[in-house]
């Protein structure tokens, strides 16, 4: 089980830490990350999106009670969140942003690669199943992120602000390359229109260039992000994102009998580490830009130990 964790988790953040690496050196500098970021977010990523999801079988009832139980498990960290900045007496102003990197998970771009490799010897069934829920899961719940998070922050300058919090959710959301591609790709499995043979092989190297690109590009972003709030914001929201996210997704999807393959996909997603989007957000609205990018940094490093912990509770007592 141990090799098998480890055959999982040392190619994602491997890459992780190659682009902390690069940064160090000079190697990959802000032009170059932006770059790579920039054809993963905009070309690549919503690419393999929109062919994984026009060319499910159907939507699986599955991935709705996956969904269901991801948002379940958003609610209590959202008030462990607020409960969490209560208590450890963070400003204020700054509770938003610490509630926002509590439960804003980064879905695409580190939960989707870790459950690709968790089955990577698994048949090619089971690895399209994996595929398929993750990404049709993850469509809602990229949703309900961005107005979340935009009421959080809206909430910290709700005396200074000059629009609605439902403006800026619209315009966010609207500007959104992978919801984007999730509505188009639902959008086309429901017309059932056959996904032409052409795009289904670009969509292939274009998603394995996609996530080892994005993955390096992380690096080098942490590796730029200040690190001067270091102290209880940041651990506060590693335990929120971190231990409460992993812990009660798995509770609630034990409750509603989910097992197998979605069962991996509830608790890769659930303890994946805060987003890079939420340091975007942050600087957009005027967040406590200090606490995400400590928040953000600490929670992809304690990220291996929580996703570790979700493979191995999939590893001991749910995979087939």
């Amino acid at each position: 089980m141990i090799v098998e964790i480890l055959a999982t988790l040392t190619p994602v953040f491997g890459l992780i830490f190659l682009g902390v690496f690069l940064r160090h050196i000079g190697f990959l500098d802000p032009q170059m990350e932006s770059a790579l970021n920039r054809f993963a977010y905009w070309i690549a990523l919503p690419t393999f999106i929109v062919v994984k999801i026009a060319d499910a079988p159907g939507i699986d009832p599955a991935s709705i009670e996956i969904t269901a139980t991801l948002m379940l498990a958003t609610t209590a960290m959202i008030f462990a969140g607020i409960l969490g900045g209560w208590i450890l007496r963070i400003p204020p102003s700054s509770r938003g942003s610490f509630v926002q990197a509590g439960f804003r998970g980064n879905l695409a771009y580190i939960g989707i690669p870790v459950i690709n490799f968790a089955l990577l010897d698994r048949t090619p069934l089971i690895q399209d199943e994996g595929e398929a829920l993750a990404v049709l899961s993850m469509t809602p719940l990229v949703l309900v992120y961005n107005l979340l998070a935009v009421m959080a922050l809206e909430w910290d300058r709700r005396k200074e602000q000059n629009q609605h919090p439902i403006r800026s959710w619209l315009r966010s959301t609207v500007r959104n390359p992978l919801i984007i591609a999730c509505i188009i790709g639902l959008v086309w499995n429901a017309i059932r229109i056959p996904v032409p043979e052409l795009l289904t092989k670009m969509s292939d190297p274009l998603g394995n260039t996609a996530f080892p690109l994005a993955l390096m590009a992380i690096g080098a972003r942490i590796r730029s992000l200040s690190w001067t709030n270091a102290g209880k914001g940041m651990l506060g929201a590693c335990l929120v994102k971190n231990a409460i996210g992993v812990l009660s997704a798995w509770g609630i999807a034990h409750v509603m009998s989910i097992d197998g393959t979605a069962m991996l996909v509830v608790l890769v997603l659930g303890g994946t580490p805060s987003a890079i989007a939420s340091y975007v957000l942050v600087d957009q609205l005027n967040g406590d830009r200090d606490l995400t990018a400590a928040a953000i940094a600490g929670s992809t490093v304690a990220s291996i130990a929580s996703l570790a912990g979700a493979l191995w509770i999939y590893f001991m007592y749910y995979a087939p």
